[in-house]
């Protein structure tokens, strides 16, 4: 009979046992489900927060050199001038200072390094978080445009006597690792070229005037393997109709180009070979364009009007902003999540759904404004100080 007894003991301390894991187990879940909702609803309100105000958090003096431009630089910012260039990380800690003498510095940056090239002079120099990655570049000829990798390759677009010349530099020792010299009687005057982050991939664009028409072409080279089975690496190529120009060309992210032309955009797969993606037309003119790796945009003026048109397209030209604006803008850029629009001393933050997240006119003058955490938190830069601040309701 104890037996018996102590056998209904067990299995009833069994059963309270399963019934208090099923119990804990659907109050951890219930916790977890009201958190995730609690968080969703945070970041909803966080994501819609409209912004009136600010207060400055920290303030570094960069007044040692006279700005001729800011420059994103990940969670960072670089201040270059024509005699050097200082590079300053959100906690006001110089990162890396450098010095030469230029007199138009043009500049670029992907992932640690960015490339300072003097236009229509001779050098480039190359820098990553440490500071500046050799010697510096001495180039034959005038450079137009400089661009550089993630890995440190730099490209420099050249001018030459009867064209130009197209050269990819190893950033480390100057070597030299690929070029192209182009003549304006074969190929046309090039309009604008950008290389893929990994440097293995160009894009050019070309302009023409042959048998009284004038042309524009597009060109991608592959650097790579896929490339060696081309004539010149050349793995495809486009004439638009006469009359139609493209100013600009970019790789948006590795794999995906855009070319705007100016009446318009084609966004390009270019994995190995460059694939049409979608391609977008325009009544107006272009004002302005932006991208980030996400998402390609115009600002369009209507004929006969003062009237600006913001739009926003996805990577498969899909349309996910039409918005009317009436902020006068002189610079327009494009972060992870948010437009950004200033001009002298008034600046204007859109969220990508159209809302006012920030408009403000402020006491100085404004040289740049650069997201810090993509949330609340912004560089706010001038001639002499350069600001960390803080959003407020």
């Amino acid at each position: 009979m104890a037996n018996e007894n102590e056998g209904q003991a067990l299995r009833e301390y069994g059963n309270r046992k399963k019934r208090y894991k099923k119990r804990r187990r659907a109050i951890i879940i219930a916790v977890i489900l009201i958190l995730a909702v609690l968080g969703s609803i945070y970041l909803i309100r966080l994501y819609n927060r409209n912004y009136n105000s600010y207060s400055v958090i920290k303030k570094v003096d960069v007044s040692a050199t006279s700005a001729v431009g800011y420059l994103n630089y990940g969670t960072s910012i670089v201040k270059y001038s024509k005699d050097g260039a200082v590079a300053v990380d959100k906690s006001g800690r110089l990162l890396w200072n450098g010095s030469y003498e230029m007199s138009t510095p043009i500049v670029d940056t992907c992932d640690n390094y960015v490339a300072i090239a003097d236009k229509d002079g001779k050098s480039i120099h190359i820098f990553n978080q440490k500071g500046e990655v050799g010697n510096g570049i001495q180039t034959r000829y005038n450079i137009q445009k400089v661009e550089v990798a993630r890995q440190g390759v730099v490209a420099a677009l050249m001018e030459t006597e009867n064209g130009n010349d197209i050269k990819l530099y190893d950033a480390t020792d100057g070597t030299e690792l690929w070029d192209k010299t182009t003549s304006v009687n074969t190929e046309g005057y090039p309009m604008d070229f950008s290389m893929s982050d990994d440097g293995k991939k160009l894009v050019f664009s070309y302009l023409s005037y042959a048998d009284g028409k004038l042309v524009d072409n597009i060109s991608f080279y592959n650097l790579g393997e896929v490339g060696q089975n081309f004539t010149d690496g050349i793995v495809g190529g486009w004439a638009f109709a006469e009359g139609i120009i493209v100013p600009r060309v970019a790789f948006v992210n590795n794999d995906t180009a855009c070319v705007f032309k100016d009446n318009g955009f084609l966004i390009y797969s270019v994995a190995e070979k460059p694939k049409l993606v979608h391609e977008e037309d325009f009544e107006g003119k272009i004002q302005s364009i932006l991208y980030n790796n996400k998402y390609v945009g115009v600002v369009l003026q209507k004929d006969g009007t003062s009237t600006k048109q913001l739009l926003l397209y996805d990577l498969s030209g899909k349309k996910v902003l039409d918005k009317t604006l009436d902020f006068d803008y002189e610079k327009i850029s494009l972060s992870d999540n948010e437009i950004v629009m200033y001009d002298n001393m008034s600046c204007l933050i859109m969220k990508l759904n159209g809302k006012v997240k920030f408009k403000y006119t402020f006491d100085s003058n404004i040289e740049a404004i650069y997201s810090i955490n993509n949330i609340d938190q912004y560089y706010l830069a001038n001639d002499s100080k350069l600001y960390e601040i803080q959003l407020k309701e």
